[in-house]
This record gives structure tokens, sequence and C-alpha cells, in this order.
């Protein structure tokens, strides 16, 4: 079921993401679901709410581009859609 276009990113909905380059290529696309810090699983796409791209990426929508960091690199992202996982 895909949610509709406007939803605002909250904990628990996978995110498409596309990172961009400086001038707005897309580099890769991953899949990154939001979730309470006890509840993190990186190996499987599942990333705390505490961390910065979570904290970043919290109330934006599907075109949005996002600024943040990953991994402690500097990094935009762009929400290419979002579903309810």
């Amino acid at each position: 079921m895909t949610l509709p276009k406007r939803v605002i990113i909250m904990v628990w909905p996978t995110l498409l993401l596309s990172e961009l380059d400086d001038n707005d290529n897309i580099t890769r696309q991953f899949d990154y679901t939001i979730v309470p810090d006890n509840e993190a699983d990186p190996a499987n796409d599942r990333y705390a709410e505490s961390l910065p791209a979570s904290k970043a990426l919290l109330g934006h929508v599907s075109g949005d581009i996002v600024e943040t960091t990953i991994d402690d690199k500097p990094v935009r992202l762009r929400v290419q859609g979002v579903s309810n996982g």
C-alpha cells in the first residue's frame, strides 16, 4: 500500500532516498526506515530516530531535498517516495 504523495515523514515509514551530487544528479538510491532507537538495525535499513539524518528527514514530504550527514559526511538527499514498509 502506498501512502498519499504529501505524507509528512514520521517514525516507521520506509523512505526511498536519492543521494544527490552538487549538480543534483543521483549518485545512489536506497531505502531508509526511521524507527525508535531500540528497534534500529542498519543492516536491514532500519535507522534510529536519534540519528542526524533521521532527525533531518522527519517532517519532510516526497520531493523535498534534505541536507544532513550520514557517517559524518555531508549529503543531500531527495525524498523519492514514502511507503508504510
